[in-house]
């Protein structure tokens, strides 16, 4: 714990201060290069309309246009490259002029065809960053450009070196904070190792052993409330042995769970032997029964788990086919339904969900099972399966008694029977539905009932 939470919090202060060096250093810098570009702009700008006036003035002495543009950029090139500004002169997107130590030579795609457009941009020549603004010269003389080349290479190395500056100070104030973070976290955790540590003794059964009280006053109060905890322990695990006792009689569960698949087999059998069957009749008859019975086995084997382990192991989850499952509920409630006359049809508009099959056919079963037992003669039951606000639903829908608000509230409790003569008489237990919102708690699904009195009941179970 302590070093979980050290580990984090170390990484979440680190995060946010690297980030701010590396967001202050970029703003910084783009900030600083703008400040560089405006500059510069002026700087090419004044030297445009310099060269312009110098140029008219010379052909006002008689110059062509030609001679007074190299005179007026050899004046130029000269006084500005002492500063590391080299100039070059284009006509027609022709390279004429170019003080440039180094050969470059502009493409007709960076030359842009506006005539009254700057263009401004941070080049790399070989190894050194220029500051490169071009613009054509102003009427008459628009055919002529002037690209403007200012050396910035070592105002981007102070730049550079600036940053990491701040990120080596980043780095030590780093590591001054792991160290002051982890000393902190020390001596906030020491009671909290002390009060682990006799946990530890009373889990093993140590009762009587208790914490000592010191320390500021709120750690007095916590320890204080621990040693209070201690003692009651012991009378706590009285209360979890009478608890166990009573976890015992849901052992009943597994007996109720037994008695569906069991009463179709039997029917399944019965008619075996009082009808008069083909071959293929008879093959799938007993290919039913083997089948129930392979599957009464497997649920005897999960509800027992189940039961006995509860919240220790997760459950097999697969994918269940949701048409072959309504199929198969159909099947083994069939001989009660047709007893009673009821109708029974569903609507299907899912393809699988993911559960346990043997626990979620059981659910749905039992829940098939209290609805035939809800109806009258001639009843219906539906049930569908559908999305809902991104939740899949299984629903199960009767005609029957119904439920009241009080008897919805408490319908999920062990034992607990609506009708307790009609449940006797069939052989209930009143663990149906509690084994129901078991097994859906166990698949973190949500087990709802509405109910309309002698109207019907609506059971949803939401995954």
């Amino acid at each position: 714990m302590k070093n979980k939470t050290y580990i984090w919090t170390l990484v979440l202060f680190l995060l946010i201060i690297n980030v701010g060096i590396m967001m202050f250093s970029i703003v910084n810098t783009k900030h600083n290069l703008s400040g560089l570009k405006g500059s510069y702009l002026r700087e090419q700008n004044f030297l445009v309309n310099s060269m312009t006036k110098d140029i008219v003035a010379m052909k006002n002495k008689g110059y062509e246009t030609d001679t007074a543009i190299a005179h007026s950029y050899d004046s130029y090139a000269m006084q500005y490259e002492v500063q590391r500004i080299y100039l070059q002169m284009y006509k027609d997107k022709a390279r004429i002029y170019s003080s440039l130590p180094i050969e470059v030579t502009l493409s007709d795609k960076e030359m842009h065809e506006e005539k009254e457009t700057t263009e401004i941009t941070v080049v790399t020549l070989n190894g050194s960053k220029y500051m490169q603004i071009s613009g054509y010269l102003p009427e008459p003389y628009s055919q002529y450009a002037l690209v403007y080349y200012a050396d910035i290479t070592d105002t981007v190395n102070e730049w550079q070196k600036m940053n990491n500056s701040l990120f080596i100070t980043g780095i030590i104030f780093s590591g001054v904070l792991s160290i002051c973070l982890y000393i902190l976290l020390e001596y906030l955790f020491e009671p909290l190792e002390r009060i682990s540590s006799i946990s530890n003794q009373i889990a093993n059964g140590e009762y009587k052993e208790k914490l000592e009280i010191r320390g500021g006053e709120e750690i007095a109060k916590v320890v204080q409330s621990f040693n209070t905890m201690a003692d009651k322990i012991q009378f706590q695990m009285e209360e979890l042995e009478n608890h166990a006792r009573e976890k015992q009689r849901l052992i009943d569960d597994l007996a109720h769970e037994l008695r569906t698949p069991l009463t179709a087999i039997y029917g399944y059998a019965e008619y075996m032997q009082k009808t008069h069957l083909s071959e293929e009749d008879k093959y799938a008859a007993t290919d039913y029964i083997l089948s129930e019975s392979k599957r009464l086995k497997n649920i005897s084997e999960s509800l027992l788990e189940l039961v006995i382990i509860r919240e220790e192991k997760e459950i097999e989850m697969v994918q269940i086919e949701i048409e072959q499952l309504f199929t198969k509920i159909h099947q083994t409630e069939n001989i009660k339904l047709k007893e009673k006359g009821i109708e029974f049809v569903y609507y299907n508009e899912l393809k699988k969900i993911e559960g346990n099959e043997d626990l979620i056919e059981s659910m749905v079963l039992n829940l098939v099972d209290n609805a035939i037992n809800a109806c009258s003669t001639e009843g219906k039951i539906t049930m569908r399966a559908y999305v809902e606000q991104e939740k899949k639903i299984i629903e199960v829908e009767d005609n029957g008694k119904g439920m009241t608000e009080k008897q919805l509230l408490q319908v999920t409790e062990a034992f607990y029977r609506i009708d307790k003569a009609r449940s006797r008489k069939e052989g209930g237990t009143g663990l149906g539905l509690a084994l129901c919102a078991q097994i859906a708690k166990k698949h973190h699904a949500e087990l709802s009932f509405s109910s309309i009195p002698n109207e019907k009941t609506v059971v949803k179970v939401t995954f």
